[in-house]
């Protein structure tokens, strides 16, 4: 190599500069490169693991969720890895670039994004490509959140499967709710599906969550029966259950919450419930519906009952409702009742 370096021709030098950097991944040439039209690259470089990994950067920007801080909290993390170390093939083949839950992204024209869904809205990847010499693998994001990050058993009511489908939920309705990754959608949709996967066991907190964010509009909205049966499942032990349920009775999988109660007797008992089981906002409303009338029972004195007994617990609003009664109702300071 020293006797072409000592060689004044262009050519030599350019020879030996294109000898040297083929000897890494990510700079193939035009003979060896599938197509500069990205479109016929992609079902080429996913075909197989040989080709992948010869049209892949030497190091890669990879990006992984992992756990931060106070547990169950996640966020990605981005590291160059060596190509060496990665267990190619990365990709399952990709017959044209309109194959069914993979989204091509064009960021300009050297680099386009390939987002693959074929796994589930738990197991999405982002494949980053940078156009060279050819179209290179540069960077490779996981989405998923690895067993070994989550805890085997937080909560006994579960099998083991439905304690890390809770904690996978909460996580990735906490990477949703930051509302500043291109996923946001989708890590909602994750969280949705193993709340539902983890309130197959009947756990009340599981079903809350995903009745409550099925009707959130974030994620995908289930059909009416399967929400009620998880607000029910919800209402069977918490305070924030029955009142989800109330609502429900009244609204249905209507988002808005509007117009007249459609089953004012059934929501009233769950408001009941609810306030029985010591939710000082349910006994707020509960009374807000004694002093109106708007569901079944009209009644001052309960409702003032009501507030009082919201007002101790430290809830400010019925404090203020309780004193706008006392002004406005003298009858209902007279007489004695109780709030339910």
């Amino acid at each position: 190599m020293n006797g072409v370096l000592k060689k004044s021709g262009g050519l030599a030098v350019a020879v030996f500069t294109a000898s040297l950097l083929s000897l890494f991944h990510g700079s193939a040439y035009a003979d060896e490169c599938p197509s500069e039209d990205f479109a016929q690259f992609l079902p080429a470089f996913s075909a197989n693991a040989e080709t992948q990994q010869r049209l892949t950067a030497m190091t890669v920007k990879s990006l992984v969720l992992k756990p931060v801080g106070e547990h169950g909290v996640f966020e990605p993390q981005t590291r160059g890895v060596n190509s060496s170390n990665l267990a190619f093939p990365l990709m399952a083949p990709v017959a044209t670039d309109k194959t069914k839950g993979v989204e091509v992204e064009a960021i300009d024209d050297s680099h386009f994004n390939v987002v693959d869904k074929r796994a589930g809205n738990s197991n999405i990847k982002i494949f980053n490509f940078s156009r060279q010499a050819c179209w290179v693998l540069e960077g490779v994001e996981d989405w998923s959140i690895s067993e070994k990050d989550l805890v085997v058993a937080s909560k006994p009511s579960m099998s083991t499967a439905e304690n890390l489908c809770f904690q996978r939920a909460e996580a990735y309705g906490g990477l949703g709710g930051l509302e500043q990754y291109r996923l946001t959608g989708e890590l909602f949709e994750a969280s949705l599906e193993n709340y539902l996967c983890a309130a197959a066991s009947g756990d009340p907190q599981a079903s809350l969550n995903a009745a409550s964010l099925s009707l959130s509009g974030m994620a995908s909205q289930l059909e009416t029966e399967k929400v009620e049966a998880l607000f029910k499942a919800a209402a069977t032990t918490l305070a924030d259950g029955a009142a989800s349920l109330s609502t429900f009775y009244c609204y249905g999988n209507n988002t808005a919450a509007e117009g007249p109660c459609q089953h004012p007797e059934q929501a009233e008992k769950e408001l009941i419930r609810a306030a029985s089981m010591g939710s000082a906002d349910a006994m707020n409303y509960l009374g807000y519906s004694f002093e109106t009338g708007e569901l079944v029972t009209k009644d001052l004195s309960k409702a003032l009952a009501c507030y009082r007994l919201a007002a101790d617990k430290g809830n400010d609003t019925a404090l203020n409702n309780l004193n706008r009664l006392k002004t406005q109702a003298a009858e209902a300071n007279q007489a004695s009742s109780h709030c339910y």
